[in-house]
Parts: structure tokens; sequence; C-alpha cells
């Protein structure tokens, strides 16, 4: 006879062998699958075009989003839709503690292609105080 200590214990393995495959089949669905990399990009984007006054346009996101990202462009665009920032692929490496903790430390920047338009308004006011 098999004690009920046994079973509840095998039970509770089972779900938690469970719900651990479970999350890795999401993960690697979020951030392998053509549509993952696209709800990740929208979601990028959208908490970029959050704090901007303007528009944001991202490229495709891929990487192991565990520790890197790579965009593959990026384009930040003022009210009067005049380019401010304009960039090539663009790869972040972070320590995913980091965004735990709610915050955004970047270990490794590279950027290719940048292109950056200041330029003063009549008012004296620049396009990135208009923008942030």
């Amino acid at each position: 006879m098999v004690s009920r200590r046994r079973i509840v214990l095998l039970v509770s393995l089972g779900l938690v062998v469970t719900l651990t495959v479970v999350a890795a089949v999401a993960v690697f669905v979020l951030t392998q699958s053509g549509w993952g990399q696209d709800k990740v990009r929208q979601l990028i984007q959208r908490q970029l075009a959050s704090s901007v006054h303007g528009k944001v346009y991202l490229g495709r996101v891929t990487g192991s989003y565990l520790t890197s990202v790579t965009v593959d462009s990026l384009e930040i665009r003022d009210t009067e839709d005049s380019l401010f920032v304009a960039s090539g692929p663009l790869t972040v490496e972070y320590d995913p503690r980091d965004l735990l903790d709610k915050r955004l430390l970047f270990n490794h920047v590279d950027v290719q292609h940048p292109t950056v338009y200041l330029r003063q308004h009549e008012n004296y006011d620049w396009n990135f105080q208009r923008i942030f």
C-alpha cells in the first residue's frame, strides 16, 4: 500500500515538472518564434513611444532576451516628423537581474551607423528637449 504522504509528494512533483515545462515552452514561443519576437517588438516600441513626444519606429528584434537583444533599426522623430535619431543594428547586453529590479543597466552597447540630428527651433528650444 502506498502511503498518502508519498502520493502527495508524487502529485506535487508532477505539478512542478509540468509548470516548469509550460514556462519553458512559453519562453521559447515568446523569444524564438516570429510571432513572439513581433509581440516583444511591439511591447518595447509601446514603452519607448510612451516616453517620447513624437514617433518611434523599431525594426525586427532578435537575440537571446535573457542577456542581450539586437534591434535591426531604430528611428525617433519629433512631432513635426523631423528625424532626431536613426541607427542600423543596435545590440545591447545586460544582466537579467537588473530587469527584475526594474532598471535598465547595459553592460555593452553596439550601435552601427548612428545618425543624430540636433536642431534648435526659433524659440531656442532644442529638438531633444521637445522629444523627451
